[in-house]
């Protein structure tokens, strides 16, 4: 067999997302006939609204299928900038928002804009799979933090050296779905103001916040001068095979990451757009929909946790995710639930060692498969109990 030209290290070297590739092994075992029911996935499961669908279909027949803007629609960079300015209190100009392909490459546009190669990205953890890839696929090296329940600044000073360049943020956090205070946004930024650090925020859970306001630190003018925010429609309004995202950037520096754009992608289709504007249009009756749902599955799915043997389970404040402590071995715990079960979930190492111990619950299949999945778990546990 002939010789083959190596491959790049930038993308030999990254290991595979967790959270794919469960989607892809409960994909196959329910091709083989397998009924699972799916913990795992970060899609919220709710269908595209019929008329955000016809929004794009309208586009489709009026001829929408061209290049457009790199930067994006821009309707659809006014509408979320004012959006922006409800949710935080941030003042963005249409030519401050990027329309990108789905939150992970705005997160891409934000890090590809502001790493060099050997700067060091400091990365709270559990926190998602593609933080510390994607900061990799730029030159740099992500540097891994453990805050399982809070910010620790002492640590992230005590971490910051002469190659940092930035930290990551994210609110409600993937996987845990806890909240950031107002008061540790604060210390972060006072921290980040004082060795000139930038602030990559990925706030793609911010809409299912259950009670409270959402803080955030481009809520204030110092933090939106070094805050990269990171937006997405796939969670809010059940969009995630649409690919629309956004990034929200200081004033004056949209140009820079907007060539990225231009060098990559080149721009989000128009009639995808065209559908997250109208999705906008709606926000006021389908997310408080969405919201109540989810809320009721995680109180409904801690209770029965927290009466089982082996679990400690506390109630989030946002999002549609559990993150249990399990008394055994999380990756072992997980594997059993999938093989022994036809339970999907993720074990919280997969975030992270900061979250080994602990089993990632996505609450995003129906009440029914919800309670059938925690009537198998809880035979489960009482049987490990009595074993042991």
């Amino acid at each position: 067999m002939p010789s083959q030209p190596r491959l790049a290290a930038r993308v030999t070297g990254l290991k595979p997302s967790a959270t794919v590739e469960m989607t892809e092994r409960v994909r196959a075992a329910r091709a083989s006939g397998r009924r699972i029911i799916g913990l795992s996935s970060g899609d919220p499961g709710v269908p595209t609204d019929p008329r955000i669908v016809e929004a794009a279909l309208r586009a489709l027949h009026d001829g929408d299928t061209h290049y457009g803007p790199a930067a994006g629609a821009p309707a659809l960079r006014a509408a979320i900038a004012e959006r922006e300015a409800v949710r935080t209190g941030a003042a963005y100009e249409p030519a401050d928002i990027l329309i990108t392909p789905g939150g992970k490459f705005a997160l891409l546009a934000a890090l590809m804009g502001i790493v060099q190669p050997g700067d060091e990205v400091l990365v709270p953890e559990p926190g998602w799979v593609s933080y510390g890839p994607c900061v990799r696929l730029c030159g740099g090296e992500p540097v891994a933090l453990a805050m399982l329940d809070r910010i620790d600044l002492n640590r992230l000073a005590a971490a910051i050296t002469p190659r940092t360049i930035a930290l990551i943020l994210n609110s409600p956090v993937n996987p845990t779905a806890r909240v950031l205070s107002a008061a540790e946004l604060d210390g972060v930024l006072a921290l980040a103001e004082r060795h000139n650090l930038w602030i990559v925020f990925d706030q793609v859970y911010s809409d299912l916040l259950h009670a409270g306001r959402f803080a955030a630190p481009q809520s204030s003018p110092a933090g939106q001068a070094r805050t990269l925010v990171v937006d997405s429609f796939s969670k809010t309004f059940g969009m995630t095979g649409w690919r629309l995202g956004s990034l929200a950037m200081p004033h004056g520096t949209g140009r820079s990451f907007l060539r990225f754009m231009q060098h990559s992608v080149y721009c989000v289709p128009g009639f995808v757009q065209q559908a997250g504007l109208h999705a906008l249009t709606l926000f006021d009756e389908l997310v408080p929909r969405f919201r109540a749902m989810f809320r009721a599955r995680q109180v409904f799915a801690a209770e029965r946790l927290a009466a089982m043997p082996g679990f400690a389970c506390a109630l989030p404040d946002a999002g549609f995710y559990l993150f249990p402590r399990v008394a055994d071995d999380d990756v072992a715990q997980a594997a059993r639930w999938l093989d022994e079960l036809d339970v999907a979930a993720l074990p919280g190492s997969a975030f992270g060692a900061a979250g080994a111990g602990h089993i990632r619950l996505s609450l995003t299949t129906s009440e029914d498969d919800l309670a059938e999945a925690m009537a198998r778990i809880g035979k489960m546990a009482t049987q490990q109990e009595s074993a042991s």
